[in-house]
């Protein structure tokens, strides 16, 4: 039987992790966080995963990822349920795919992860994350005579862009097209550009600031200072911007405290409650989804088409 059913020796092939050489989870992790995606990560999103999987690390506490077991993740999971549906999503997200990055890899015989299942986020009704018109002006009442205050929040509320965005703008990112129109061109998700229209008033505003400042309030496609900066001429971080925003809702005797990014759908919902066009309204914020736009508009025509106002049979 031995002649005619030789037994063929086993030849040993190395793993993709071993032709790579990641010997340790230290270097898988910086592996996964910079390998090629067909999609590039954006700084921001670079920076919260890396946070997220620091999160993880630490409530593993030195466990190498070989040993981490099924009933570990799941206390992970549980640990991290005081987050937000959509937190809890990203950083359950992220956890899972260096898991399966690290099984393809080879670096992991099995994949604890495998069974977990991120929660499901609930889609949110823009109107509740917008302001009224009343809260909209009690914040910028209140914010008046605070000159990069005032700035700041009419900046956010009449452009639409992302407070990180705010921050990283330089005055150089500002131009002038062939009507005349002042324009800035924005650094968004993915270091995507795109044009976002600076009203006449604000505009003023802003070479205003910058005369009191002993700037120069001319465009200048050179100047690499701060679209809007501290009283030291630094940018602003993102987190002063979102303490600010706080005080000034607090200040304002509001119900509810006002983030940066709840200017962000204010602008788009006062664009399409004046009936400005979807796909302008789809440029300015940088949506990458026109379905995204979309639910602003739903959201603000969801009772004036309600089927309610159809029951008219009887008198009240």
């Amino acid at each position: 039987m031995s002649d005619r059913f030789p037994v063929l020796s086993q030849t040993y092939v190395p793993t993709v992790a071993q032709e790579m050489g990641v010997l340790h989870d230290e270097h898988l992790i910086t592996l996964f966080l910079n390998r090629p995606r067909p999609k590039v990560w954006s700084k921001m999103t670079r920076k919260a995963y890396h946070r997220d999987l620091e999160a993880f690390l630490k409530f593993i506490d030195g466990t190498p990822l070989a040993q981490v077991t099924y009933v570990k993740l799941v206390e992970y999971c549980y640990s991290i349920q005081h987050y937000a549906p959509a937190t809890q999503q990203r950083m359950i997200n992220v956890m899972r795919s260096l898991f399966l990055f690290a099984h393809r890899l080879g670096y992991l015989q099995k994949n604890p992860a495998i069974l977990i299942a991120a929660p499901s986020v609930p889609v949110r009704a823009t109107h509740k994350r917008s302001l009224s018109i009343a809260e909209a002006q009690r914040i910028l009442e209140t914010a008046r005579g605070k000159d990069r205050y005032y700035l700041i929040v009419v900046l956010l509320m009449t452009t639409g862009v992302r407070v990180e965005e705010l921050c990283s703008a330089k005055w150089c990112d500002l131009y002038e097209d062939m009507r005349g129109n002042i324009g800035w061109m924005v650094r968004g998700k993915g270091d995507k550009d795109r044009p976002v229209l600076i009203r006449p008033d604000v505009w003023t505003l802003l070479q205003d600031f910058r005369r009191k400042t002993g700037k120069n309030p001319e465009l200048d496609p050179s100047d690499r200072t701060p679209l809007v900066f501290t009283t030291r001429y630094t940018r602003y971080q993102q987190n002063a911007v979102r303490d600010m925003m706080y005080r000034l809702s607090d200040a304002a005797g509001l119900s509810r405290r006002i983030s940066p990014h709840i200017l962000r759908h204010t602008c788009a919902t006062f664009a399409l409650e004046a009936e400005a066009p979807l796909l302008q309204v789809q440029r300015q914020m940088g949506h990458s989804s026109l379905r995204t736009t979309e639910r602003y508009l739903h959201d603000i025509r969801e009772l004036s088409e309600s089927a309610g106002s159809y029951i008219n049979q009887v008198q009240i």
